[in-house]
């Protein structure tokens, strides 16, 4: 039995990919915070699926090296702002494994994305080159838009966390109509999983880009769906710009719906094609889901 290293089980991201390994019948094995595995209601979904838990931190290089020394396959779904990863890189050259999804991955196509104008991009492009520099056995996924993240804000990554959701106010940005793709978490893991099962797919990238949808489309398609019309607030391209200035981090706004850099094509394999049995999940069957 293959056995799978889930880092960041207890996310958004984590989560599901901690389900499609067991799932896949993977002996399944997650990293988690001292804090958190002291945490019952965020324990019980993994023990239920009937994880090995190990207590560590990415900070913790002598805690990585023991989980990771236990499995064959690592998959790190942190949030980028949480560490660089860095240490779990050297942790996985040291201990060996025979394939390793590192979080690096989880965002934007480099390939598509122009650097230094998105700083939590700029970290994960590091990472990724630290682990080619390791000439690790790697398979690095990205996903584009989250559902979470940007289909259940209506495209306004100001509004995460917020309540409700999606929001009854919502900022357009630009002119409404720069198309981006959009993937439900649940079929990032599916990918990911149907990835690691794939040979051809050591020491390659996999882009998801489905769902292809302007963030004025996805706003109207809300409105069909819920009956609900959210008041709309116009900001301009030059006033994006102002905002990112103050907050660095919204520059995922201008990536997305100002120059459409999550649509444009790349020579990186797109997983619908090199996967055609996948299913995906669509925005209309979310906000579906969404609107109860």
């Amino acid at each position: 039995m293959t056995s799978t290293l889930i880092i960041g089980a207890t996310g958004l991201l984590g989560s599901e990919m901690a389900k499609a390994s067991a799932r896949n019948g993977d002996s399944l094995h997650v990293l988690v915070r001292p804090a958190t595995s002291a945490n019952e209601a965020r324990m019980h979904p993994l023990k239920e699926l009937g994880a090995t838990v190990h207590v560590g931190d990415l900070d913790d290089y002598d805690s990585l090296v023991r989980a990771v020394g236990k499995v064959d396959r690592v998959i790190s779904s942190v949030h980028v702002g949480s560490a660089s990863e860095m240490t779990l890189v050297r942790a996985v050259r040291d201990a060996g494994v025979s394939r390793y999804v590192p979080s690096a991955g989880f965002g934007l196509d480099f390939a598509a994305a122009a650097p230094g104008s998105i700083e939590p991009l700029d970290i994960k492009r590091a990472v990724f080159d630290a682990v080619r520099e390791a000439d690790l056995p790697y398979t690095v996924i990205y996903t584009n838009g989250f559902f979470s993240t940007w289909v259940a804000t209506l495209g306004d990554l100001t509004r995460f966390g917020s309540s409700p959701l999606p929001p009854d106010e919502v900022t357009l940005y630009g002119d409404g109509n720069v198309p981006a793709t959009f993937v439900s978490e649940k079929d990032i893991a599916a990918v990911t999983l149907r990835a690691l099962e794939d040979p051809d797919a050591v020491r390659s990238e996999i882009r998801i880009a489905q769902n292809k949808i302007t963030q004025s489309a996805m706003i109207e398609l809300w409105r069909r769906v819920s009956g609900r019309s959210p008041h709309i607030k116009q900001m301009s391209a030059e006033e994006l710009e102002a905002l990112i200035a103050a907050v660095p981090g919204l520059g995922l706004l201008r990536a997305f719906w100002i120059r459409g850099e999550t649509a444009l094509e790349t020579a990186t394999p797109e997983a619908g094609t090199l996967y055609p049995e996948l299913r995906f999940e669509t925005i209309e069957s979310a906000f579906a889901a969404m609107a109860g």
